[in-house]
C-alpha cells in the first residue's frame, strides 16, 4: 500500500484518501488489508467509513489473509461508530450486488475468519459491551457457533467474567450456543470460574445443561466438588439434586461425592448428602466406595465423618474388585492416623483380599519394616488382627526364595559357572579367526590372504565362528549384570538369558568346527564325522551303564588304568626317570585306595 495512502487511512484523512480513490480495489497491505481494514482497526471514524463505501461497496466483505473483515478488525478494537456504519451499509440497498432474497447484513455478521471468529467473539473477548450489544441486537436468531478453539461468544462471556455481556447474550440471543472446550458447557465454565451470578441465570436460560458431562463425563458439580465451591454445588444441587448420581464414565465411574471425598472437602461431603441422603452407596468402577477413596487419599477429616454415621457399617468391610477393604488400603497409607477405623465396632480386622492376604499380612511379608509398619502392625494386633493361615505353605515358599541369601548366592554360582564357559568359548573362537583352516597365502598378489577364503564353507565357518563369539560375549556381559544388581528377580532372569546365550555360542562353534572341517577334508569330513559318532555314542553308553551299575567298581577301574598308563610311561622314559616315576606312582596308587575307602563306605 502506498505510505501516503495508508498514513491517511490510519488517521481518517479522506482528503488525501480521496485522491487514491481509483486504487482502492488493489491498493493493500502485506497481510492484504484494503484502506477499510486499515481504518477500521486504527479510527473511529464513522463518516469516512461511508465515504469509502460510497464509491468502493465491495470493500464491505473484502477478506484479509486471516480471513477478516473490516467488521472483525472494528469489533475488536472497539471501534463502536465504525462497526454502526458497516452494518447500516449492509441494511441498505446502496451497492447491492447480492440477489435481493439475500440478507447482506447478516451473511457480514456471521462471517467467520481462519480461526472461526465472528465479530461477536471479538468484541466479547475484549469486553466491548456497547458493540456486542449492537452485534447481538442486529442478529438475535443466529446461534454464534464455536470457533476452531471451541469457544462460543457465551463460554468466553464466562469464562473472563464478563458478566453483563452473558447476561446480554442470554437474554438477547434465543437458542445461543454454549459448548466451550473440552465438552464443557457455559455451566462449566461458571461453576469453574466460581460465579454463583452467572450459574444462576445460566441455570434459568438453560436448565436442560446441568446434567451434561465433558470429554471426562464430569458435570459442572463435579467442578464444584474439587474446587470446594459450596454455593456452586448448593445451586445445582437445589436446581436438580439427580445431578449428584452422574457418574462419571471415563473416569473410573467417579460421581461429585467421590471427587469431594478424594480431596478432602468435608463440608461439600455434607451438603452433597444432605440433598441426596442415599447417594453413599454408589460405587466406582474398581468398586471401591467413598470410606476406601478417604483411606486411599488419607483424608481423615472425611474418613472420621464417615465413621460417625450408621450406615458406615455397610461400608466398612465392603471389597474392591482386588478383594481390598478400606483397612487393606490403610496399611499402604504413609501418614493417615487410621486408629478409628482399626477400632470401629463392625470392622473385620482378618478379612482377606484376592490374594489370601489380611491385613497383617501385608505388612509383616517385609523383612523389615518402618516405624509406621511398625505402628500399624501394633494397631492391628491391639485390634485382634493376625496373619492368614490360607496357601500359607505357598505364600512362605515364595518369599523365602526370594529373601533367602543361600538362593541368592546359588544363582550368582550358577551365572559364574556359565559365564566361565562363555569366557572360555570366547577365547578359543576369537583364536579360531587368526588360526583359520587352511592357512595363508604366503606369496602373490594374495599374500597374507586366507587360502580357503573363497569357498563357501570357510565363508560359512568365519560367520559361525563370529556369532559364536559375539553370543558369549554376551554372555558374559550379562554375567556382570547380574553381579552389580541386587534384586533377585533381574538376577534370576539374567541367569536364564546366560544359559540361553551360552547355548547359542556352543551351537555356534559347533558349527564352525564343522564347516572348518569340511573346508580342508572335503572328501573326508564325512567318515569322520559317522566315526565320532559312533565313539561318543559308545563312549556315552558305557559311562552311563557302568556308573549305574556300581559307581565304586567304575571309578576304581578308571583310577587302575591309570596306574597301569603310568607305569607303561615309566618304562619307556627309562631309569633315570626310574625314582620320579615311582613317587608319582606312589601318589596315585594312595589315591587310588583312599576314593575307592570313601565311595565304599558311601554305598555301605
Amino acid at each position: 500500500m502506498d505510505p501516503e495512502l495508508y498514513a491517511a487511512a490510519q488517521s481518517g484523512n479522506w482528503v488525501v484518501m480521496e485522491s487514491f480513490s481509483d486504487d482502492f480495489y488493489t491498493q493493500h497491505t502485506p497481510v492484504e488489508d484494503t484502506v477499510l481494514h486499515v481504518l477500521a482497526q486504527s479510527c473511529d471514524s464513522a463518516n469516512v467509513v461511508q465515504l469509502i463505501l460510497a464509491g468502493h461497496g465491495r470493500l464491505l466483505m473484502k477478506l484479509n489473509k486471516r480471513g477478516e473483515t473490516a467488521l472483525h478488525l472494528a469489533a475488536r478494537k472497539g471501534h463502536s461508530g465504525v462497526v454502526r456504519a458497516l452494518i447500516d451499509y449492509a441494511k441498505s440497498e446502496a451497492g447491492r450486488w447480492f440477489p435481493p432474497c439475500f440478507d447482506r447484513r447478516k451473511r457480514m455478521l456471521r462471517m467467520a475468519s481462519k480461526a472461526g471468529n465472528t465479530a461477536l467473539h471479538e468484541a466479547v473477548r475484549n469486553n466491548f459491551y456497547d458493540i456486542a450489544k449492537l452485534l447481538v441486537q442486529e442478529d438475535p436468531e443466529v446461534r454464534y457457533p464455536h470457533n476452531y478453539a471451541v469457544e462460543t461468544p457465551l463460554y468466553l462471556a464466562v469464562e473472563k467474567g464478563r458478566h453483563n455481556i452473558m447476561v446480554l447474550i442470554l437474554e438477547s440471543c434465543k437458542t445461543p450456543s454454549y459448548l466451550v472446550p473440552g465438552h464443557k458447557t457455559a455451566l462449566h465454565a461458571a461453576a469453574i470460574r466460581n460465579s454463583p451470578e452467572s450459574m444462576k441465570l445460566i441455570l434459568e436460560k438453560l436448565p436442560n445443561v446441568i446434567k451434561n458431562g465433558d470429554e471426562f463425563w464430569w458435570t459442572a458439580l463435579h467442578y464444584a466438588a474439587k474446587f470446594n465451591y459450596q454455593e456452586i454445588a448448593r445451586l445445582l444441587l437445589s436446581a436438580d439434586r439427580s445431578t449428584a448420581y452422574v457418574a462419571a464414565k471415563t473416569d473410573d465411574s467417579k460421581t461429585a461425592l467421590h471427587i469431594a471425598v478424594i480431596h478432602g472437602h468435608v463440608v461439600l461431603v455434607q451438603e452433597i448428602l444432605s440433598h441426596c441422603p442415599d447417594c453413599w452407596v454408589q460405587i466406582t468402577g474398581k468398586s471401591q466406595n467413598m470410606l476406601h477413596l478417604a483411606v486411599k487419599h488419607e483424608k481423615r477429616e472425611v474418613l472420621e465423618f464417615v465413621l460417625q454415621n450408621s450406615w458406615a457399617s455397610d461400608l466398612i468391610n465392603q471389597k474392591d474388585n482386588e478383594g481390598n477393604t478400606p483397612l487393606h488400603l490403610y496399611v499402604a497409607t504413609k501418614n493417615l492416623d487410621g486408629n478409628c477405623l482399626v477400632n470401629y465396632p463392625f470392622v473385620d480386622v482378618n478379612s482377606f483380599d484376592n490374594s489370601n492376604s489380611t491385613p497383617l499380612d501385608k505388612i509383616v511379608r517385609d523383612d523389615q519394616l518402618s516405624e509406621r509398619q511398625i505402628l500399624i502392625k501394633y494397631q492391628l494386633e491391639q485390634a485382634g488382627g493376625t496373619r492368614g493361615y490360607r496357601n500359607v505353605a505357598t505364600v512362605e515358599k515364595i518369599l523365602r526364595a526370594f529373601s533367602s541369601p543361600d538362593e541368592v548366592k546359588r544363582v550368582e554360582k550358577l551365572s559364574k559357572n556359565y559365564s566361565i564357559v562363555a569366557t572360555l568359548i570366547a577365547t578359543v573362537t576369537f583364536a579360531a579367526v587368526f588360526q583359520v583352516p587352511g592357512g595363508y597365502n604366503s606369496d602373490g598378489p594374495h599374500k597374507g590372504m586366507a587360502v580357503l577364503g573363497k569357498k563357501a564353507a570357510f565363508i560359512a565357518f568365519v560367520i559361525s565362528d563370529c556369532l559364536a563369539m559375539f553370543a558369549s560375549i554376551v554372555a558374559v556381559v550379562g554375567h556382570i549384570k547380574l553381579v552389580r544388581s541386587k534384586e533377585y528377580r533381574f538376577k534370576l532372569a539374567a541367569v536364564r538369558a546366560i544359559v540361553v546365550e551360552v547355548g547359542l555360542a556352543l551351537g555356534f562353534m559347533t558349527a564352525a568346527f564343522l564347516y572348518g572341517l569340511y573346508a580342508v577334508l572335503p572328501h573326508l569330513t564325512a567318515t569322520i564325522l559317522v566315526c565320532a559318532l559312533l565313539a561318543w555314542l559308545g563312549l556315552d553308553i558305557f559311562i552311563h551303564s557302568r556308573l549305574l551299575r556300581s559307581p565304586t567298581k567304575f571309578v576304581s577301574s578308571l583310577l587302575g588304568m591309570a596306574l597301569h598308563m603310568l607305569h607303561f610311561f615309566d618304562r619307556k622314559r627309562g631309569q633315570e626317570m626310574h625314582s620320579e616315576a615311582d613317587d608319582v606312582d606312589t601318589f596315585a596308587l594312595g589315591l587310588h585306595k583312599r576314593y575307592r575307602q570313601d565311595l565304599t563306605e558311601a554305598e555301605d
